[in-house]
C-alpha cells in the first residue's frame, strides 16, 4: 500500500532526512508505549501505596519527550514533502516550458493543470495525516512489545488476529486503488467536456441541437462519475469498518479465547485490555488514512505518467546553456526544400507543406495567403522554428539552423498568432518606458480600456481585436528584427485596418523590420514586397485574378 509512497519520497527527496524521521517516530513510539508502562504501574501504586511521585516525574519526562519527538516529526516531515513537491512541480514546469510545440500539441494541456495543482495539493494536504498514521503504526508496534512482556500467549493471539485481518485489509486496498485510478480517468473526461462547454459557449448557445447533444454527453460523464463516485465511498466505508472489526475482534480474543489457553491473572487481563482499548485510536486513525493514501498512489502515478509522456514525446538530447549558440545579426532566411507533416499513432504521414524554397531579405514586407487548410499556418510555425522540418533545411546568413541555435534563431522573431495568449506585462524586457507604452495605447485607441501602471496593464479583459492592438504594443516594443502576424487584421474595424496596413507596417519597414503577415485583405497588397498564395501545402507566387 505505501510501495508508491516510499519509492516517490526515496526518488525525490533525501533519504537520510527520511532515516531521521523515522528515528523521531521510532522515539515517539517508545514513549507512547513507556505511557503505557508508567500508567498501568501508577495505577496499580494507587491501589497499593496512593500517589507516587516518581512515577509522575517519569509521565512528564516521558510526555516532554512524546510531544517534542511528534512535534518535530510531524513539522519537519511536511516542510520536506512541501520542498519536494516544488522541485516536481518546478521540473515538470521546466519540461514544458523547454518542449517543443509539436510535444504540446499531442498532450492535453487540461490534464498538465491537474497534475500539478490537484493531484500535488492531496499530497501537501495529507503530509501530516501520512506521518501521523506513520508514528501510529511504530506506537503500534512497540505497544505490542509491551503486551508480549505482560502476557506472550496474548500477544501471539492479538498477532494472529492482526496478520488474519491486515491481509484482508490491504487486498482490500488494492481494489481501492484501482478504483480510484478509473474514477481519475472519468474525471478527467468530465473535465474536458466542462471544458467545451466554457470555451464554446457562444457556439453552443448558437446551435440548439449541438448544445443538447454537448449537454447529454455531459450528464451521461457526470452519471459515470456520480456513480463511480457513490460506489467508492461504500468502499472506504468497508475500508473505515475494518477499524472497529479490528478492535472488537482484539478484544474478544483477549476476554473470551486468552482464558481458555492459560490461566491469567485478572490484572494482567485488564492491562492487557486497557493497552488495547488504547491503541484504537491510533489503529483508527491508520485504517481511515488508507484512501488518501490510495488517492496520493494515484496522483504519484498520475505525474509521473505526465512525465514521461513529455520525455517520451520530446526524444530530445539537452543541450547544456554552455553550448548553445548565437547568431549576432539577421540578414536573410532561407528554406531549402523545407517541408512538415503530421503523422498518426502509426507514423504514416497526413496533411504537410512543402518542398518550400523561399528567400527573405532583412527589410521585406511578405504577404501570406490561402484558404483554410491550405497550410498557412503550418508554414508560419516551420518557419518560425516551432516546427523542425521533417525534410530539408532553414538557414540564417547561410547558417543552417539545429538544435544548437535554434533558440537564437527564434529569439528574432516577435509574433501574434491565431491562438496567442496575451500577457499583461513586458516579460523579458526591463526597465519598460511607461511613456512609450501610453503613447502606443492612445495610438491603439486604447487609453480608456486599459493603463499600463506599476509595470503591467490594468485590464486585459478586452475584446478579441483589442487584445490583438495589446499584443501589438508589447511586440513593437520588444524591438525585434522579425514580425510575424497571423490574421491581425481580422478582428479589427475597418478604419483601424487600414491603419495597421498604411501606418503601422509601413513604420515597421521604415525601421527596417521585415514583416511576414497571414492576410485575406487584398485591398493591401501593396502594401507587401511579395505576396505568397498557400494551396493545398504548396506555395506559390500569388497572382491577382482578373
Amino acid at each position: 500500500m505505501f510501495d508508491d509512497l516510499k519509492d516517490f519520497l526515496k526518488r525525490e527527496g533525501d533519504f537520510s532526512f527520511w532515516q531521521n524521521v523515522i528515528f523521531m517516530g521510532v522515539v515517539t513510539g517508545i514513549a507512547n508505549a513507556g505511557l503505557l508502562a508508567v500508567v498501568n504501574s501508577a495505577a496499580k501504586a494507587v491501589e497499593n501505596n496512593g500517589l507516587n511521585y516518581r512515577l509522575f516525574a517519569i509521565y512528564i519526562v516521558i510526555f516532554s519527550i512524546l510531544y517534542l519527538s511528534k512535534r518535530y516529526s510531524l513539522i519537519n516531515a511536511s516542510q520536506e514533502v512541501e520542498r519536494i513537491i516544488k522541485n516536481v512541480r518546478e521540473r515538470i514546469s521546466k519540461k514544458v516550458i523547454q518542449s517543443e510545440l509539436v510535444t504540446m500539441e499531442k498532450i492535453d494541456s487540461s490534464s498538465i493543470f491537474t497534475r500539478l495543482t490537484k493531484d500535488t495539493s492531496v499530497m501537501s494536504q495529507s503530509s501530516f495525516q501520512i506521518t501521523s498514521a506513520a508514528q501510529n503504526i511504530i506506537m503500534l508496534f512497540f505497544a505490542l512489545i509491551y503486551i508480549v512482556i505482560l502476557s506472550p500467549v496474548s500477544f501471539f493471539v492479538i498477532l494472529f488476529a492482526t496478520i488474519v485481518i491486515v491481509s484482508m485489509f490491504f487486498s482490500f486496498t488494492k481494489i481501492m486503488d484501482e478504483e480510484l485510478t478509473k474514477i481519475d480517468k472519468i474525471e478527467e473526461g468530465f473535465i474536458s467536456s466542462l471544458s467545451s462547454i466554457v470555451h464554446g459557449f457562444k457556439e453552443l448557445k448558437m446551435n440548439s441541437k449541438k448544445r443538447e447533444d454537448i449537454n447529454d454527453e455531459h450528464n451521461i460523464l457526470l452519471t459515470q462519475f456520480t456513480d463511480a463516485k457513490i460506489k467508492n465511498s461504500a468502499r472506504i466505508v468497508t475500508a473505515i469498518l475494518y477499524g472497529d472489526i479490528f478492535v472488537y475482534t482484539l478484544l474478544g480474543s483477549i476476554v473470551f479465547v486468552v482464558p481458555h489457553l492459560i490461566y491469567q491473572d485478572s490484572s494482567t487481563v485488564i492491562q492487557v485490555t486497557a493497552i488495547t482499548l488504547f491503541i484504537v485510536g491510533p489503529f483508527e486513525a491508520v485504517i481511515n488514512v488508507t484512501p488518501l493514501v490510495s488517492r496520493i498512489n494515484v496522483a504519484i502515478n498520475n505525474m509521473y505518467d505526465l512525465e514521461r509522456s513529455i520525455d517520451r514525446e520530446s526524444k530530445k538530447t539537452v543541450i547544456l546553456d554552455k553550448d548553445l549558440e548565437v547568431i549576432e545579426n539577421f540578414k536573410n532566411i532561407q528554406l531549402k526544400n523545407a517541408e512538415f507533416y503530421y503523422t498518426d499513432e502509426e507514423g504514416s504521414k497526413l496533411f504537410g507543406v512543402g518542398p518550400i524554397n523561399l528567400n527573405i531579405k532583412q527589410g521585406e514586407t511578405i504577404f501570406i495567403v490561402g484558404g483554410n487548410g491550405s497550410g498557412k499556418s503550418t508554414i508560419v510555425k516551420m518557419l518560425l522554428g516551432l516546427y523542425s522540418p521533417k525534410q530539408g533545411s532553414i538557414f540564417v546568413n547561410n547558417e543552417l539552423i539545429d538544435e544548437y541555435n535554434q533558440q537564437s534563431y527564434r529569439d528574432f522573431f516577435a509574433i501574434i498568432l491565431t491562438d496567442f495568449h496575451l500577457f499583461d506585462r513586458f516579460y523579458g524586457l526591463k526597465g519598460v518606458d511607461r511613456k512609450a507604452v501610453n503613447r502606443l495605447l492612445i495610438e491603439m485607441q486604447l487609453q480608456e480600456k486599459t493603463k499600463f501602471i506599476n509595470g503591467k496593464f490594468t485590464n486585459i479583459k478586452l475584446s478579441t481585436g483589442q487584445k490583438k492592438r495589446v499584443a501589438l504594443i508589447l511586440s513593437i516594443l520588444e524591438d525585434k528584427e522579425i514580425y510575424v502576424f497571423d490574421e491581425w487584421a481580422a478582428d479589427q474595424d475597418p478604419e483601424f485596418r487600414k491603419y495597421f496596413y498604411t501606418k503601422i507596417l509601413k513604420r515597421l519597414k521604415e525601421n527596417g523590420k521585415t514583416v511576414i503577415a497571414v492576410t485575406h485583405d487584398d485591398a493591401y497588397f501593396d502594401v507587401a514586397d511579395r505576396v505568397f498564395k498557400m494551396d493545398y501545402g504548396k506555395m506559390l507566387p500569388y497572382k491577382k485574378e482578373n
